[in-house]
């Protein structure tokens, strides 16, 4: 059975999900969505596969990407939908993106040897198996030498934001971001804003030109969608959903959140409107 609903916010392996593209949209289908966006952090290497799966399945896949940008000190998520994913420019973004996070990694790695963590670039590339690497694949491979019980232990002792061995993303500036989006004829919508983010900061992105905001996500409760659907009222913003699931067996599953196919529909016709 299908029911007239759309998760548009799940990643893969091909950045720091567990599953295939073509397992995320299986499990789409299994869940009776009737579109799937999959959105990676900083790559679209996936896109073409779960597109393909989604043709085979009857599942509408809807090109995405997750972006990083900076709000001054401030670092948000930014989902693009509909970009087109050979766009010369956008394969140049990303890959310099690749690069970034690679030259990243590297840092990171050497503050934890520094601090006595021995844990080699070589144990996290294994752990990205050729995706894009980020920091849980180097808290990965330190649980693997035995240097901290969990993932979530590397984090708040060395990896996480601030902590001793985290080095900062390189800072791209909002506007520029949601400006590019629009150039390549996409639109972007803020991910997750119940996590950290004021209403002053979504009145900014929204002055720059902001398509959207994330309405329904696991890390919102019941009073946040209440506030962030009279929000996205109030600053002209359509409203979005998805589960962020990254395919981990005690994390959200596609299609526990989500949003009406309408609300594809009105991205789409955004999307139109910038081209």
């Amino acid at each position: 059975m299908r029911y007239n609903l759309a998760d548009l916010h799940v990643h893969s392996h091909c950045s720091d999900g567990f599953q295939s593209p073509t397992a995320v949209v299986e499990e789409a289908c299994n869940a009776g969505l009737v579109a799937v966006s999959l959105t990676d952090h900083d790559t679209v290497a996936g896109v073409d596969e779960a597109v393909a799966a989604g043709e085979r399945l009857g599942v509408r896949v809807i090109p995405g990407i997750e972006f990083s940008a900076h709000m001054d000190e401030r670092e948000v998520h930014i989902l693009a939908y509909f970009l087109d994913r050979r766009d010369a420019r956008l394969l140049e973004h990303t890959e310099r993106l690749r690069e970034y996070r690679r030259a990243r990694g590297v840092a990171i790695v050497e503050r934890l040897n520094t601090l006595g963590v021995q844990v080699t670039i070589d144990d996290v590339l294994r752990k990205a198996n050729g995706g894009l690497l980020g920091r849980p694949h180097i808290a990965a491979a330190m649980v693997e030498r035995g240097a901290v019980a969990n993932k979530e232990l590397a984090f708040d002792l060395y990896i996480g934001d601030r902590k001793p061995a985290d080095v900062p993303k390189p800072r791209i500036p909002y506007d520029a971001l949601i400006s590019m989006v629009h150039r390549l004829g996409g639109v972007t919508v803020l991910a997750h804003p119940g996590k950290s983010t004021s209403e002053a900061v979504v009145a900014q992105l929204a002055a720059a030109g902001m398509d959207g905001i994330e309405v329904f996500h696991p890390a919102h409760q019941p009073p946040q969608i209440e506030h962030y659907t009279e929000m996205a009222e109030r600053y002209n913003l359509l409203p979005s959903g998805g589960s962020d699931s990254h395919g981990e067996p005690e994390g959200a599953r596609i299609g526990d959140y989500g949003i009406g196919t309408e609300a594809v529909d009105a991205l789409s016709a955004r999307a139109a409107a910038h081209v």
